[in-house]
């Protein structure tokens, strides 16, 4: 007897090998199913720190064998909620990064505003805003990046459910949830409420119709049960790495 296939394939199929960043395990099941169905040219992360989404992101590109380059773009110096970084940060990523996928990730220690200008308008297919987190850096980000879309692009949010519950008084800087409530009814989107929120809105005028089935089953009641499910494994196996939860400095 033949076994019905899985809604989401490449969430089902892929096992991430980089596990560092807690914020982030936990959409990781969903990067894979987005970037296998999106398959982007172009992907530009704002805001990579120990590069667990980049990774996983390079990862579910390689495995469905899209001809994607990466881009990670940070100073890798810190910022208002996660404090300073010194260098081992920065050349932990590069090393592993170069190592693990010298051919689809590219780092770019810029800040976000300087490297825009390396992109030609209409390039960029998946845009992840992780960078600082207050409501006017987000706007910034999106609107100097919005020129970058091409016609198929998606923008994923981070930390769209940041609270003080469950981050710290530090949480109250936090300006995602405003901006992605301000700007998603003008673009079909989804939201995951598990590991501090992601949002995501296809701005593309001729998206993927793999990506916008995402957002359609994204209206069931059990599409955000089973990514916060497949979330939890992957925290789960990072448990036993002996790493708190951050919390976030006021």
């Amino acid at each position: 007897m033949n076994e019905t296939p899985p809604r989401f394939p490449w969430a089902e199929r892929l096992c991430p090998r980089l596990l560092k960043s807690p914020w982030w395990l936990g959409h990781i099941p969903f990067a894979f199913e987005l970037v296998a169905r999106l398959r982007p040219r172009i992907l530009v992360e704002l805001g990579t720190y120990s590069g667990t989404s980049l990774a996983a992101f390079c990862q579910a590109a390689e495995a469905c064998g899209a001809a994607t380059v990466c881009y990670g773009v940070d100073l890798w110096e810190g910022d208002i909620h996660m404090g300073s970084f010194d260098a081992s940060v920065f050349r932990e990523v590069a090393d592993y990064m170069a190592e693990q996928h010298p051919r689809s990730a590219v780092l770019l220690r810029k800040s976000f505003d300087d490297a825009a200008a390396d992109f030609a308008d209409g390039s960029i297919d998946l845009l992840h805003l992780d960078g600082t987190h207050t409501y006017e850096a987000v706007a910034n980000d999106f609107r100097t990046w919005l020129p970058k879309l091409s016609d198929r692009a998606v923008v994923l949010f981070h930390d769209t459910e940041v609270t003080v519950d469950n981050a710290g008084e530090g949480a109250r800087r936090f300006g995602v949830r405003r901006f992605f409530d301000e700007t998603k009814s003008g673009y079909p989107h989804l939201e995951l409420t598990h590991c501090y929120g992601l949002g995501l809105l296809v701005v593309g005028a001729r998206a993927e119709l793999a990506v916008l089935e995402l957002v359609e089953l994204a209206g069931s009641e059990d599409f955000g049960d089973y990514f916060a499910a497949k979330g939890a494994e992957v925290s789960r196996r990072f448990a036993p790495l002996g790493q708190e939860l951050p919390r976030l400095d006021p």
